[in-house]
């Protein structure tokens, strides 16, 4: 005899443990929009205000995440060279994998186009991120990163001897970072 499982039932099995995001309980430091799925904050139109409105960013819906959520998730340390140029010195910074917030955002295979609060943007291949793993810096030196230095937050790759990538990497590794546009 063959048992049928409530339809109800197979539906919210399949569903990822995130989809039920949680809603920012803080400010939020860093949105993702564009193609994802998984969103806690509402549309933004064209008159919308504010830093996102400035930066022209519209979206039918973002993943919004607070300094908690973003500690909340697992934190990697990358320790690299940083500075202006004549006075580089080892910062290590510390937050979650990239990889991380696009999968939690239902934005896994995508591309992420970082833009920090001054409109520099960059644009960086899911091939890459899954290749390198990336993080969304939120700490420098064990310290909460504020905005007027590297943050609220930045995507740090860890280092490499290959010359070619390290400058690929280096104008992706947007700092001042406001929000990350999907594609």
């Amino acid at each position: 005899m063959r048992l049928a499982l409530p339809i109800a039932f197979v539906l919210t099995s399949a569903l990822p443990l995130w989809a039920d995001m949680p809603e920012p309980q803080g400010h939020v430091l860093l949105t993702l929009g564009g193609a994802v799925t998984e969103t806690n904050l509402p549309a933004r139109g064209e008159n919308d205000g504010g830093l996102l409105g400035y930066l022209e960013v519209q979206h039918d819906g973002a993943a919004g995440f607070d300094a908690a959520m973003l500690d909340g998730l697992e934190q990697v340390e990358i320790t690299i060279p940083y500075g202006p140029e004549d006075n580089q010195r080892d910062i290590a910074f510390s937050g979650p994998r990239l990889s991380d917030l696009l999968i939690m955002a239902g934005a896994e295979g995508k591309t992420a186009k970082p833009m920090a609060m001054d409109g520099y943007q960059s644009e960086i291949p899911w091939d890459s991120i899954t290749a390198h793993q990336p993080i969304v810096a939120t700490h420098a030196d064990g310290s909460p990163m504020g905005v007027g230095g590297y943050g609220p937050t930045m995507i740090v790759f860890p280092p490499t001897d290959d010359t070619d990538l390290a400058a690929e990497q280096s104008g992706q590794q947007v700092w001042a970072l406001a929000y990350i546009g999907i594609e």
